[in-house]
């Protein structure tokens, strides 16, 4: 009897654990709160409410951060490679728009949306440690990616799907299927900042795993 105890104990274990794992792991951040230990709203006067979080630039704080405006970051409870990080955000009148995975050695991946094609709109990775100056970026696409101009004024949908080293990736029309090193790294950090204008930010999910 003692023994069938502890087996129906193990297959409960078994059974629960997965579930508790996911629910653990999975970012969902709807902003029904304005303080949420899974998030940080730094550099500016983050506003929540209507389930979405929203900023405007002030030009003395993107002096005082040597010239990097508000920020959103979310903070899975572990690291993980392969996973599906969604939201949608608003930009106004974004000089620059900047999303990025990171890790504890720097970061991953970004994509940044200028208002000017022909300056620094792109998406690119880092293969190896940001942090090693002798190892820069690589770009992986620049073509049709759309600039913050393109995108002023609207709710842009923004998906990212990893596995391995391939990532599909959606921000609003544009779509692209990416092959590289970086994306294949581990990841323990989603951002989003902006500088210039006001930006709003609804429906972010950060969910490991393999994609659906």
């Amino acid at each position: 009897m003692k023994h069938l105890n502890h087996l129906l104990l193990l297959t409960a274990v078994l059974l629960i654990a997965p579930n508790v794992g996911n629910a653990v792991d999975d970012v969902v951040d709807n902003f029904s709160k304005s303080d949420w230990k899974g998030r940080q709203a730094l550099r500016g006067d983050w506003k929540f409410e209507n389930n979405q979080a929203s900023c405007m630039s002030d030009p003395e704080l993107y002096r005082k951060f040597k010239n990097h405006g508000p920020i959103l970051r979310w903070s899975p409870a572990a690291p993980f490679k392969d996973g599906t990080v969604e939201m949608e955000f608003q930009p106004k009148k974004c000089q620059r728009i900047v999303i990025t995975l990171n890790n504890k050695t720097g970061h991953v991946f970004r994509v940044v949306l200028t208002d000017n094609a022909k300056t620094k709109t792109r998406i690119f990775g880092w293969a190896h440690p940001s942090k090693e100056k002798d190892k820069p970026s690589e770009t992986l696409a620049q073509k049709g990616v759309p600039t913050s101009k393109e995108l002023d004024g609207q709710w842009v949908q923004f998906r990212l799907a990893i596995s391995g080293s391939e990532a599909r990736l959606q921000i609003g029309k544009f779509s692209e299927t990416l092959q590289h090193a970086s994306i294949a790294r581990e990841k323990g950090e989603f951002t989003i900042s902006f500088a210039s204008g006001e930006c709003a930010v609804r429906k972010v999910s950060i969910k490991p795993g393999t994609p659906q």
